[in-house]
């Protein structure tokens, strides 16, 4: 099948001519969602994907991540977990994109009706595009998303702040302005050894992230490792929460890209955790392959 994917970020745009799992053409941008006003989205649109819409008008054109959001085009209602692709289709938002044309947006998922509430935009596609019929997803990112997929739909899902918080940390925070680079990455081992994955944190992590930066102001932690240790802190605190929440797995499917995937490769397979790594790019475009098979005529 040919088609028009548009993986619309906070940040870019990424749209791809795709025939099958092939990508033909490929235009991208920073013209996020978080950077475009009301009214924008179309213009936008247009640029990157007219030229291929005109050659052939018949295109189907389908729309993933922050489109369907309230800051993107138009807003696409989560679809209620657990879903797979054919209840994802079934949710799709139709929107007009001129010349009596129509694209689908992708809904997203939400963990309606349970105790802490949870959404994903975009990763639901991935999960779908991963292979894994019965296991665990982990998809890595500012927000990363742990998923148990059972009989190709995905079941349940759980978001940790991982990315973002480092972020907070190293830019905003005293904990982090010591950091120098070039990074020394052997400090990421050191504090996932710290965390709460290799057993209960004395203080917690609040009280393990001051002792970072008391690690570094006594010199037991270079400013090099620290920048590393940070994110092997929290990523172990990520990881140790997923398996309170799923169990301890014996096999995990990672979606990223180097050099994301390779700290959790590590890290996982550290702990004798067998580990399957997926492309992005690959389980995108097998995701929305397996959408369009249920999207409504």
């Amino acid at each position: 099948m040919r088609f028009v994917a548009v993986d619309w970020g906070t940040s870019r745009i990424r749209a791809l001519l795709v025939d099958g799992t092939h990508v033909l053409a490929r235009s991208e941008s920073d013209d996020g969602v978080s950077r475009l006003q009301r009214g924008q989205h179309a213009a936008v649109f247009d640029r990157h994907c007219g030229a291929w819409l005109a050659g052939e008008p018949e295109l189907p054109v389908v729309l993933v991540g922050m489109a369907g959001s309230r800051e993107g085009w138009a807003l696409a209602p989560y679809a209620a977990c657990p879903a797979g692709a054919e209840e994802i289709a079934a949710a799709l938002t139709r929107i007009d994109i001129g010349e009596g044309r129509t694209a689908s947006i992708v809904p997203g998922l939400t963990m309606a009706g349970t105790a802490a509430a949870d959404v994903m935009r975009g990763e639901e596609t991935h999960l779908l595009g991963s292979g894994v019929r019965d296991g665990l997803v982990c998809l890595p990112g500012t927000h990363c998303k742990w998923a148990l997929m059972q009989g190709g739909r995905v079941s349940s899902f759980a978001t940790f702040l991982t990315g973002e918080l480092y972020g907070l940390l190293r830019e905003h925070s005293m904990v982090g302005r010591p950091a120098a680079e070039p990074a020394d990455e052997a400090g990421f081992a050191e504090g996932f050894a710290a965390s709460s994955f290799r057993g209960p944190a004395e203080g917690g992590l609040l009280n393990a992230l001051f002792a970072a930066r008391a690690g570094t102001l006594t010199g037991r932690l270079t400013p090099e490792k620290l920048g590393p240790y940070l994110s092997g802190l929290l990523t172990g605190e990520e990881i140790a929460g997923a398996f309170r929440l799923y169990g301890r797995p014996g096999q995990v499917t990672v979606v990223a890209d180097p050099p994301r995937a390779d700290l959790y490769v590590c890290a996982l397979r550290a702990e004798g955790i067998a580990v399957t790594v997926r492309a992005q790019e690959e389980t995108l475009l097998a995701g929305l392959g397996a959408i369009l098979k249920y999207r409504p005529a």
